[in-house]
């Protein structure tokens, strides 16, 4: 859901930069650099996700500006990286987004925080909760961390999107209605498939690629 420049008023424009400058400064200083430095697999493995996330988010459904759909494929960088690196990440996918014209630079925070910050949010909650509340245990990480995560990510990335939209008088509340909640399962389904699928994959073929999985922890032993 990529917002162009017109769509929201100064100010909502000036909070939103305020937040993501906070969000971006803690991610550059937290981030672990140390698994990246010298490590050249592991620089090149974060490179290609995030260019296949630009292509990901190149492939876009709309209605209206401010009404379109696309796959966020977020939940699977920050299980993959973290949250840090997941954010930053979003961050360099958006800008290639702008660049092509697909998002305005003024609404750049904007996209950052719904489209990024939200969903990464999401992911990183309900991973805290199933890894301190639930038995580790590799079916119950690709269910509720991946499938189950991905979804509510993109679903509460979608209801904060048309709150917004209807809080800045953007759309009204029964156009939003109308045109964009009937697609909310859709939103949730097809970010769950997809996520969770490339969590399978991934963990099933190439477990050292993802930070939030261990196979001591997950695996051996159960």
């Amino acid at each position: 859901m990529d917002f162009p420049n017109d769509m929201f008023s100064g100010p909502w424009l000036a909070f939103s930069f305020g937040i993501f400058a906070v969000l971006l400064l803690g991610a550059l200083v937290t981030a672990p650099w140390h698994k990246v430095r010298g490590d050249n697999e592991a620089l090149h493995v974060y490179l290609a996700t995030c260019v296949f996330t630009l292509m990901l988010w190149a492939i876009k459904a709309g209605i209206t500006p401010g009404l379109n759909f696309h796959l966020l494929g977020v939940t699977t960088l920050t299980l993959m990286f973290g949250w840090q690196f997941a954010f930053l990440a979003v961050c360099l996918v958006l800008v290639g987004i702008t660049l092509n014209g697909g998002a305005g630079w003024e609404a750049f925070a904007f996209n950052a925080l719904v489209m990024g910050a939200v969903p990464i949010a999401v992911t990183q909650i309900l991973l805290y909760l199933a890894q301190t509340r639930l038995p580790h245990n590799f079916f119950i990480y690709i269910f509720i961390n991946a499938f189950l995560g991905a979804g509510l990510a993109g679903v509460v990335m979608g209801s904060v999107a048309a709150s917004l939209m209807v809080a800045g008088d953007v759309h009204s509340l029964s156009r939003i209605s109308y045109e964009f909640l009937p697609f909310f399962p859709l939103l949730f389904f097809s970010e769950a498939l997809f996520n969770g699928m490339m969590m399978t994959l991934l963990v099933g073929l190439r477990p050292q690629w993802v930070a939030s999985f261990d196979d001591e922890t997950y695996i051996k032993g159960k």
